[in-house]
């Protein structure tokens, strides 16, 4: 005659380990894989201006393109107009303002954009504090757009 034996379940924590375990060693190999990320980067001081103005609010964002690789930085454009990023990739990045009070028309879309025209080589090299004018940006970017070489 059988008798009606309880089933016996594993404890929880050995059935959740059990199913942890493998995704611990996915997310081991593929850290050793990858492995941290380094890259180059630098501390970035400069100046907005407007007109010879300074554009005092928002944020300057550089972000790697062309190849650079590296992560997003920001940094609060003073009311001087100055700023200083740190941790901005070595390499070609676009700068983005967001935010910034830029009083000319289609200014703030222009450089508020992800498809901002404004780029810089960013130097492994200290170099002196970045100005950017933002009318001569606007004038050099209308330039390229009627010569058909955006």
């Amino acid at each position: 005659m059988l008798r009606n034996r309880p089933e016996r379940r594993p404890p929880r924590r050995r059935v959740l380990l059990s199913l942890l375990a493998p995704l611990a060693g996915l997310a081991a190999a593929c850290r050793e894989e990858l492995g941290p990320e380094r890259f180059p980067t630098t501390t970035v001081s400069g100046k907005v201006l407007e007109g010879g103005q300074p554009v005092g609010g928002g944020w300057i964002e550089f972000f790697p393109v062309e190849g650079t690789i590296g992560k997003l930085r920001s940094a609060r454009i003073r009311a001087d107009g100055t700023f200083e990023a740190r941790g901005v990739a070595i390499g070609t990045n676009a700068l983005r303002l967001v935010h910034a009070p830029i009083r000319m028309p289609g200014g703030a879309r222009l450089f508020g954009s992800y498809a901002t025209p404004l780029r810089r080589r960013i130097s492994e090299h200290p170099e002196p504090p970045l100005e950017i004018e933002l009318v001569e940006e606007a004038l050099r970017y209308q330039a390229q757009v009627a010569r058909g070489t955006q």
